[in-house]
């Protein structure tokens, strides 16, 4: 049996078709008025200029990249060193600064008194002993014994530290007058000159009175010849033959005697020379001890101006790198400061290892970041490279980099010059731009990448 579908109208057909028509209507419709809207609605400033700023912004930075430099650098440690380097200023004793002498920028010569540090001595006193000490020096070596000697007539006192190591040298001094000054070993001397003299003026007598007696002597035996022939021949009596005899004796018997005084003469003339040749020794010890004492004196002045007295190491500017003021307090070895020789240089110094030491070059710029002062602080120094050895050592090849006179950072800090101070150093191999670095970094992915 077959199923009949039973058929629709075309009325039916409408009614069902137009609910679809008009909601797709509506929907057209609602589309439409957003559209309208979007299109009719007025867009804002950020709307309307934001792909204009986003295209400038681009702009800017490619302008900036190309004004920034970002140089290429090859970093290294180096070491401060100097030729004719500054010399320190340094406090040897705690104490008060009673007495400033110079101030900044001030030139100097070498010896100049910066300052006077509190001492129990006077600083005046001492300081014209110095002055007498020296001149006594200059005359002891040239062998004007009594003007040194005079130069310390005058007595010092206030001497605090120094008095018994001066009281000890005008004793010393005392016992040199004594003997060259005040005519002791003068006196002394001439009269063993006299009494050899004597000596020698009787040891004269004697040999004259030896010659007459030898020539007594030998008319004596003559005689005693001539009595002898005579008695054997029995021409004089044995009476008168024997005071012949005798008489000979006699004489010979003198002889000996007067060559015993003379050996006696000669040895007492021994005795004096060797006093005045002990005499000659003392005095050599007088000297020598004096002059032993003037020294230990000098020595001991020149510690206590050391010790007590600021001086200038050299000559050359002086340059405070703190607050100095008289009646300040200083402790010992404190850096004041230092004097700056007219013709000093800073350099540092490096070794290189050959990775890419050929990019290196005389002339280069470089700058110092010292471990003792941190750079984001102090800054860092500049300098150029002006020495490359052509020869390697153990470490490397030697680069010297020269500095400027005065060791100011690029924030104006004044680094105090120490020998051997470490540093990092860069140095700049090219002083390229940003825009040149991207290029060149995009390059070389690029090519490693292939």
């Amino acid at each position: 049996m077959d199923d009949t579908t039973p058929s629709q109208s075309p009325g039916d057909a409408r009614e069902t078709v137009l609910p679809y028509i008009i909601n797709l209507n509506d929907k057209t419709k609602l589309r439409s008025e957003i559209a309208q809207d979007i299109i009719s609605r007025r867009p804002g400033g950020v709307e309307r200029y934001s792909l204009l700023l986003f295209l400038l912004a681009l702009i800017i930075i490619f302008i900036t990249c190309m004004f920034i430099h970002y140089p290429e650098v090859i970093e290294t440690r180096m070491r401060l060193t100097a030729a004719n380097a500054p010399k320190e200023i340094i406090t040897h004793t705690d104490g008060k600064l009673v007495r400033l002498l110079a101030h900044n920028d001030q030139i100097v010569s070498a010896g100049t008194q910066i300052g006077w540090m509190e001492s129990i001595g006077s600083h005046q006193s001492v300081l014209r002993l110095s002055d007498m000490l020296d001149s006594a020096v200059v005359l002891l070596n040239n062998g004007r014994i009594q003007e040194c000697s005079e130069v310390f007539e005058e007595n010092i006192d206030k001497l605090g530290e120094l008095q018994d190591t001066y009281q000890r040298f005008m004793l010393a001094r005392q016992q040199f007058n004594d003997y060259l000054i005040n005519g002791f070993f003068a006196r002394k001397q001439h009269y063993y000159r006299d009494d050899i003299k004597s000596l020698k003026a009787m040891k004269a007598a004697f040999a004259k009175q030896l010659e007459l007696y030898r020539r007594d002597l030998e008319l004596s035996n003559e005689s005693y010849s001539m009595n002898k022939t005579l008695y054997q021949e029995r021409v004089v009596s044995i009476e008168e033959f024997r005071n012949a005899h005798s008489r000979s004796i006699s004489k010979e018997l003198a002889i000996p005697q007067l060559d015993a005084s003379i050996i006696g003469n000669e040895s007492q003339q021994r005795s004096l020379m060797k006093e005045i040749d002990q005499l000659s020794h003392d005095t050599n010890i007088q000297r020598f001890l004096f002059a032993q004492a003037l020294q230990s004196l000098k020595s001991a002045v020149d510690d206590w101006k050391h010790k007590y007295i600021l001086l200038a190491p050299t000559s050359g500017k002086v340059s405070f790198i703190t607050s100095v003021q008289e009646n300040q307090f200083l402790s010992s070895e404190r850096l004041l400061g230092y004097v700056n020789p007219p013709n000093n240089q800073f350099y540092a110094e490096a070794y290189l290892s050959q990775s890419n030491f050929g990019k290196v070059d005389t002339g280069l710029q470089v700058q110092l970041r010292f471990d003792a002062y941190p750079y984001q602080e102090y800054g860092s120094l500049k300098g150029k490279v002006n020495y490359i050895s052509k020869v390697a050592y153990d470490s490397g090849f030697l680069v010297t980099v020269k500095l400027d006179t005065v060791l100011v950072t690029d924030n104006h800090q004044v680094i105090p010059y120490k020998n051997g101070l470490n540093a990092e150093a860069m140095i700049i191999t090219k002083d390229i731009r940003l825009l040149q670095r991207l290029y060149y970094d995009v390059t070389k992915s690029i090519t490693l990448k292939r």
